[in-house]
């Protein structure tokens, strides 16, 4: 290359590494300055998580690179010299045109790509230096559970990673003295150089030691169920199998050395080909899971593991003492999907969850949405989730009211500046809620980081917040735990958002094995519960169990960013919600061997996600498992968050009074006279028909199953025109739940909605209600409206001729 070509390329070069390195150092800072507009305990545990997974990661790649770096120069002085050697008869020389710094880049480009990523070991990293212990063991190593979480994934990462490297850097040499010719073939002979002969053999014997150590490390692997329920023998035996393939590897390793001092290729052929076929028959070997599943023994110790590592230690069998009766029950009347249809604003509400409000003491689900509308600030919603308007209309409720009022109405009133689900990605305003900009070195470093050349531009006391969501502000914070969906909490300070933190692990050793998120994990625990607040974006996380070693052990590691259980404000210990992703966890679990409960029912979808909604608060959150020809409710998996703690309760259902699968209930209920008039009805007015996933409740006569069903008008608005209903054997429709009831009885007809006394005499009464509460608040605006309505109800006014 000529000196100008090469001046340029090196010039080249040394731009991206600069740009480069100014990017990343950028990111670094603009971490760390977002992480102290959080808080201090924030900023402390994330500037040393930082630092670590930086030291992880360069000494991982640093290592990578130099030994690919080092084995590829000296094969190539070796195989490639600048001239030809007079004792070499058939020796290559390197390229004249080609720089020989190519080849070092790329052995750099190649270290950089098989060392690359080892951050992503520091939470195995961190549990495994913390000495994480959950005081179980596992009934085939012997070993504590909490080995299993941290230091048995980061073993099997190093052993992968140290086999990919032996091979790499084997590879390479190999294929650079082919080039050369100092590894040929003459006729039906394999010549190696003798100067080769020595670094082919130390690479061969890294490869071999690295693979044995992946023998040697099968009894984990098996531990974790990766290869399937084994019994005890079993477990032995291919144990046995693990230690006989990790001696033959380091016999491999070793006849690799001793093929340097003059062993015989063939034999040293003969006992990697030895080695492989060891390799390969513990692969091959065939598994006996039917006849682990059938032990009673394995399946008691399964349970256990299970237990462990899906929550479920405090299972019973059986439901609670106290059951309520079935027509008492609180129904859901609305889909996540149907809300922003009953609001007939779709582009307008998000982070749509369930939750309850207490007005005047007594409890009421509803659905708490953000709603943004152009031109108007923020607003939380409370949308009544068992109650509708006489109409079928959506509810909502104001802060204050006793009762709710037809519409959409602002339960609070949020900030342009408040933290929320599905809020913009960055704000830039005096009165945002982040970094202060100061100097232009901190805004340079924001807008390169940020990509958001505004931030140059803003004015001197401006600021700029960015992480909004606060989900993404969680998961910033403690990205060692997976957070729930956040659900929105009124406190006596304010607003905030709380979020369950779930710890999750791949190499538990339980029966059960689920999906999650596109891969396979053996552990679901909740173990912290976050909280952010929504005016100044502060983040406290707790953790959830004072006896939970393994959130302790990451409170150890993050401290002081993670307080103690009793540090939980007392308004936040109530009215918690049972996490969606935790029971679904847990009934996938329950359909593993060791349970056998019974089986999801996926007629809405692949995903095993089709389940009744969890219902929130204090309430059981209820999934129904099937029996094995998906007909019939074979248990009932009842799941409920209080104050004193998390109670899982697997209630076997009598075969007789066992009701139907969803499907099956959809088809009957669809089989009523009644309903299908109204699906008629719906269609002549140019609507469409919505069915709600079937919910299931457990009273105290019965399993009880309804549906609720709403028609889509031609502008998208969604409204309640029936509910069906089922206990046991018999069901019922109706406009509503109570003339459902009456109509399962017997005792009434469906009925026109909002055409009898009933329903009149009711809207009446929730306008009364509604317009108390606006008397006692002494908001005499909406109390002209409640009474304007009320009129309206009573003396309809008729048209003109």
């Amino acid at each position: 290359m000529p000196g100008r070509g090469r001046r340029v390329a090196v010039a080249l070069i040394v731009l991206a590494l600069v740009l480069s390195a100014g990017r990343w150092g950028s990111d670094f800072l603009t971490e760390r300055l977002w992480e102290a507009s959080v808080s201090e305990a924030v900023a402390t545990a994330g500037a040393r998580r930082a630092l670590l997974a930086l030291a992880l990661e360069l000494s991982v790649l640093l290592l990578a690179v130099a030994w690919l770096v080092g084995h590829v120069v000296v094969a190539a002085r070796i195989a490639l010299p600048d001239y030809p050697p007079p004792d070499r008869e058939h020796a290559q020389v390197w390229p004249a045109k080609l720089p020989r710094w190519t080849l070092t880049a790329g052995a750099v480009v190649l270290g950089a790509l098989v060392g690359g990523g080892a951050d992503r070991w520091l939470d195995h990293l961190l549990l495994a230096a913390s000495g994480a212990r959950l005081g179980v063991r596992d009934p085939l190593v012997g070993a504590d559970l909490g080995r299993f979480v941290g230091a048995v994934p980061l073993w099997l990462e190093m052993q992968s990673r140290a086999a990919v490297l032996a091979a790499a850097g084997l590879g390479c040499v190999v294929l650079l003295h082919l080039a050369g010719g100092t590894i040929r073939t003459e006729g039906r002979r394999l010549v190696v150089s003798p100067r080769v002969r020595g670094h082919v053999a130390i690479l061969l014997a890294g490869l071999g030691l690295a693979l044995a150590w992946g023998s040697s490390l099968e009894p984990f692997r098996l531990a974790t169920g990766s290869r399937g329920p084994l019994l005890s023998s079993e477990y032995l035996l291919r144990t046995l199998v693990a230690e006989v393939q990790a001696g033959i590897g380091a016999a491999a390793a070793l006849a690799g050395l001793l093929w340097w001092a003059r062993l015989r290729g063939s034999a040293v052929l003969g006992v990697w080909f030895l080695f492989g076929v060891a390799l390969l028959a513990g692969r091959v070997l065939p598994l006996h899971t039917e006849a682990a599943i059938a032990d009673p023994t394995w399946r008691a110790a399964a349970r256990g593991l299970d237990s462990v590592a899906f929550a479920l230690g405090g299972v019973k069998a059986g439901p609670p003492p106290v059951r309520t009766p079935a027509a008492s029950l609180t129904p859901s009347l609305w889909d996540a999907p149907m809300l922003a249809a009953g609001a007939a604003d779709s582009s307008a509400l998000s982070g749509p969850r369930r939750g309850w409000i207490a007005p005047g003491g007594s409890p009421h689900p509803v659905w708490f949405a953000v709603r943004v509308a152009r031109g108007e600030p923020p607003a939380l919603l409370a949308l009544s989730d068992d109650q509708v308007s006489p109409t079928g209309g959506l509810l909502s409720w104001r802060e204050g009211d006793s009762a709710p009022a037809p519409g959409v109405n602002s339960y609070l009133e949020l900030s342009p500046h408040n933290l929320r689900p599905a809020a913009p990605e960055i704000d830039l305003a005096d009165e945002a809620r982040g970094v202060q900009l100061g100097g232009w070195v901190k805004r340079l470093v924001l807008a390169w980081a940020l990509q958001y050349p505004r931030a140059l531009s803003a004015s001197p006391g401006a600021r700029l917040a960015w992480r909004l969501d606060p989900a993404v502000r969680l998961a910033a914070v403690a990205p060692f735990a997976h957070w729930s969906p956040p659900t929105p909490r009124l406190l006596q300070s304010g607003l905030v958002w709380e979020s369950d933190g779930l710890l999750l692990g791949g190499f538990f050793p339980a029966s059960a094995r689920i999906p999650w998120g596109g891969a396979t994990i053996s552990m679901v625990r909740p173990a912290l519960l976050g909280v952010v607040n929504a005016r100044t974006g502060g983040v406290r996380i707790f953790r959830d169990d004072p006896a939970d070693s393994l959130a302790a052990a990451w409170a150890r590691i993050t401290d002081p960013l993670i307080e103690p259980p009793s540090a939980v404000p007392a308004e936040l210990r109530s009215f918690r919600s049972y996490p969606d992703e935790l029971l679904l966890a847990q009934a996938r679990a329950l359909e593993g061997p060791a349970w056998h409960a019974g089986r999801l029912d996926r007629s809405g979808g692949d995903s095993g996600e089709a389940m009744p909604p969890a219902a929130p608060g204090g309430a059981e959150a209820v999934v129904p498992l099937l029996d094995d020809g998906s007909r019939e409710v074979r248990a009932l998996l009842l799941a409920r968050r209080t104050a004193a703690g998390d109670s899982v309760r697997l209630v076997e259902v009598d075969s007789v009074l066992a009701p139907e699968s969803a499907a099956a209930l959809a088809a009957s209920w669809d089989r009523f006279p009644f309903r299908q008039a109204i699906h008629d009805s719906v269609s002549a007015a140019g609507a469409r028909i919505e069915k709600g996933r079937v919910r299931f409740a457990l009273a105290s006569d019965g399993v009880v199953a309804y549906q609720p069903v709403w028609s889509v008008s031609p502008a998208g608005r969604a409204q309640l025109v029936l509910v069906s209903v089922a206990l046991g054997r018999k069901a019922g429709v109706g406009r509503t739940m109570a003339e459902a009831w009456r109509n399962l009885r017997g005792e009434a007809s469906p009925t026109a909605a909002g055409s009898h006394a009933e329903a009149v005499l009711e809207a009446a009464r929730r306008l009364m209600r509604h317009a108390d509460s606006a008397l006692k608040r002494g908001d005499l605006q909406e109390l002209g409206r409640a009474l304007a309505n009320l009129k309206d109800l009573l003396e309809p006014s008729r048209p003109k001729p």
